[in-house]
């Protein structure tokens, strides 16, 4: 069964590799599927925050994610918060220090607010960003100004 599955793995990426051509195509579609997973909290409030993360080069980084919510309103209610981030690489330590590989700093705007950032990469996969909210619109379920923390990890398929 085991020589089943990976025959028909091998395969389909040939084929997919066939029809998408060029290696040029498959690093497009590889930056596209670097995901961000993260755990972030604004206030008093935790999300799960998934999306991917963009190399516009090797500096510089688009973000596009949704920050997910559903056990912190009454009734379980299912929120997601868009968030539209640009990052910038501003040290690299790679070869100096193999525990924190990078620090960048950034800006995120979502539908309520905007914020600055900090981070700092630790083994090439995992972050720690931290910044403040500037809330120029009221969000209905509650305040979402004021500090804020995530840690997660980078997935670079």
């Amino acid at each position: 069964m085991k020589n089943l599955i990976l025959c028909i793995v091998v395969s389909v990426c040939s084929f997919c590799k066939a029809q998408i051509g060029s290696d040029k195509d498959w690093a497009i579609i590889g930056a596209i599927l670097c995901t961000r997973i993260e755990a972030t909290s604004m206030g008093n409030k935790a999300f799960l925050s998934i999306g991917p993360k963009i190399p516009i080069n090797e500096n510089n980084y688009v973000s596009l994610r949704g920050h997910f919510n559903w056990w912190d309103l009454h009734g379980r209610k299912f929120i997601v918060i868009p968030e539209l981030d640009y990052f910038r690489k501003i040290a690299s330590f790679e070869k100096y220090n193999p525990i924190v590989t990078s620090l960048y700093t950034g800006s995120g705007v979502s539908p309520y607010t905007i914020s600055p950032k900090f981070g700092v990469t630790f083994y090439k996969f995992f972050t720690a960003e931290m910044g403040y909210n500037w809330e120029f619109e009221k969000y209905k379920h509650f305040p979402m100004k004021g500090f804020r923390f995530s840690i997660g990890a980078n997935f670079v398929f």
